[in-house]
């Protein structure tokens, strides 16, 4: 990505009030569903965020020494977490050999991977009738992941449908589309679902149901293609290691409840004393250092008020993978605690 495209694009998402109504109603439309889920569970979710996954197609590189695992990356998670990318690197990605065919488009699950803090899928489409594509600058899929015990994980669908499950366990989502091709018919459709209160369920016998294929040409423009496409993960989630940490400081003002460290990032839940009503206190306040002084922001949090104390639950991009054996929890202005492992 150059520089010019980078400047322009953090321009216009830090200028929400100056967005054209049409851009807005569309985004507003397609993500309907994201603002819902936010509202009933109190997510702290940053439009700035939702608004890059919705109106950007963003190619990310990364380099890493092994040409296998940069290879992997550069067709699979380009989501710029470097937890994704680090569980990517150490092999926590599960392929995946599903393919459905129904409306004239043939879906296929890559590849996938999940634990409590995270799940992420790739999606290839290919069009039999590429023209659908022509002129378009974006597409994007209604879906729902059903476990093998037929609960819900996750529904991104607009309000026009039910939901199946009230029981929300995906906090925050973004998805990108590296691949457009209208020549082909060929698109490439990632996701990325987190949940903040690191209570994803363990993947087994799943189901990804693709419903609705969304795909807009320009900012008030979209055609709705509604099929039947029933993706298995036909392997079972791969086992993983969890690691705990625990506070050494019980006096300091940051108390914590839980810190557990996974492939794909260490989720974490403590309070502070006193009750904070504008969640904006937080924003890009609250980080891990480790022990070679790298440091790891939150990008986003759940937070809820009880006893006198404000509980904030989140995830950092530092993985089981790391090795630290000490860290450090700090809330800037606010307070701060050292993390040991157990």
């Amino acid at each position: 990505m150059n520089n010019n495209f980078e400047k322009d694009f953090t321009q216009l998402m830090n200028r929400d009030k100056e967005i054209p109504i049409n851009v807005r109603k569309t985004l507003d439309q397609t993500y309907d569903i994201i603002r819902v889920k936010s509202k009933k569970k109190k997510v702290n979710f940053i439009w700035k965020k939702v608004a890059a996954a919705a109106c950007a197609l963003i190619i990310t590189g990364v380099v890493l020494m092994n040409e296998q695992v940069m290879a992997s990356i550069n067709d699979f998670f380009n989501f710029e977490d470097k937890g994704i990318e680090d569980a990517v690197h150490h092999g926590f990605i599960q392929e995946n050999t599903s393919v459905a065919t129904n409306q004239g488009i043939k879906i296929t699950l890559d590849n996938y991977l999940s634990d409590a803090n995270k799940m992420s899928i790739s999606f290839q489409l290919v069009f039999e009738n590429p023209s659908i594509l022509k002129n378009t600058n974006d597409v994007s899929m209604d879906y729902r992941i059903k476990n093998g015990d037929g609960a819900y994980i996750e529904e991104f669908i607009p309000d026009t449908k039910t939901l199946k499950n009230e029981n929300r366990y995906v906090s925050s989502l973004e998805y990108r589309v590296p691949i457009l091709d209208a020549e082909t018919g060929s698109v490439q459709f990632d996701v990325l679902m987190e949940s903040h209160q690191g209570n994803i369920p363990t993947l087994k016998d799943a189901v990804v149901e693709v419903e609705s294929v969304n795909v807009f040409y320009g900012a008030d423009k979209m055609e709705k293609i509604d099929g039947n496409w029933k993706l298995p993960l036909t392997k079972n989630e791969k086992s993983y290691k969890t690691f705990q940490y625990v506070m050494l400081d019980s006096g300091s003002n940051i108390q914590v409840f839980e810190a557990n460290a996974n492939p794909t990032s260490l989720h974490v839940t403590f309070s502070l004393n006193g009750i904070y009503e504008d969640e904006n206190t937080f924003a890009n306040r609250i980080k891990i250092i480790d022990e070679e002084d790298n440091e790891y922001q939150a990008k986003g949090f759940e937070i809820s008020k009880r006893n006198g104390k404000t509980i904030i639950s989140t995830n950092f991009p530092i993985t089981s993978y790391n090795g630290s054996q000490n860290l450090k929890l700090i809330v800037e202005e606010l307070g701060e605690v050292e993390l040991v492992k157990k």
